[in-house]
């Protein structure tokens, strides 16, 4: 049953995003479809639907494999850590420690807790550090790094310091995307690449600054905190035991 939910909301999600993009280029069946509605409102609610759906599909697929204490206090341990480091590096601009702690957890213990973690982080250190729209855009700009992590711990075996170093410092700029086109979304009355890429170059800096921020954590701290992580999976796996847990024994 949560499979199958999460099937369908990943389907709701496509159809929802290819109807947007459709209406923007005004194509067949949908051509006028976000004049009539009027762009002030009907690009608001399309960028937040889909951003709530985005964040719904990755819970859904989480939730299954949250069946006892040892998996939820897992995840929550490495929420807390996250939420605690953002607080505590409130005062330096877009630096924290999520970015390091998402994309290790990701490729550790696969993209579906990768994604809970980095998406769970922004949620609960927003609690502290103001709530509003922006919440939900960083929730999915951050649960994506912990997608990639995922995906990239495939090959787990090849990741050196150079490629987390240079993941971290990518993402600062791909995480100024992702909330820049949600946030234009939401504000602009009228959708413009001059609009979009206005509000994007004026935040270039805070994401160089996050950029350069992750690659020293991961420089000096991301090697050790996947052996870290590693020696933790490999007991909690030991201590699950074979067939306690359907077979998502690695929170894959």
């Amino acid at each position: 049953m949560g499979r199958l939910l999460t099937i369908l909301l990943a389907l709701l999600t496509a159809l929802l995003a290819a109807v947007f993009l459709l209406s923007m280029t005004n194509s067949f069946p949908f051509s006028g479809l976000r004049e009539s509605v009027g762009p002030t409102l009907f690009d608001p609610l399309v960028s937040m639907s889909l951003a709530i759906l985005v964040l719904l599909t990755g819970f859904s697929a989480e939730a299954p494999r949250l069946g006892g204490s040892k998996e939820i206090a897992l995840v929550s341990m490495v929420i807390g850590l996250g939420s605690a480091g953002r607080v505590l590096f409130a005062l330096a601009p877009n630096i924290s420690p999520v970015d390091w702690l998402t994309l290790c957890t990701g490729i550790v213990f696969g993209p579906v807790t990768g994604f809970t973690v980095g998406a769970g982080t922004m949620l609960i250190s927003n609690f502290y550090l103001g709530q509003g729209p922006w919440t939900i855009y960083q929730m999915v700009g951050m649960g994506l790094l912990g997608v990639v992590g995922g995906l990239l711990g495939r090959w787990k075996s090849r990741v050196g310091t150079r490629t987390l170093v240079a993941i971290g410092l990518a993402w600062g700029l791909v995480y100024g995307i992702i909330t820049s086109a949600f946030w234009v979304l939401m504000i602009s009355s009228v959708l413009n690449w001059a609009s979009f890429t206005t509000y994007l170059v004026s935040g270039i800096p805070f994401y160089i600054l996050q950029g350069v921020g992750n690659a020293m954590l991961l420089l000096f701290l991301g090697d050790r905190t996947l052996r870290v992580l590693d020696r933790f999976r490999a007991k909690f796996t030991v201590e699950l035991g074979e067939g306690s847990w359907d077979d998502s024994v690695e929170l894959r």
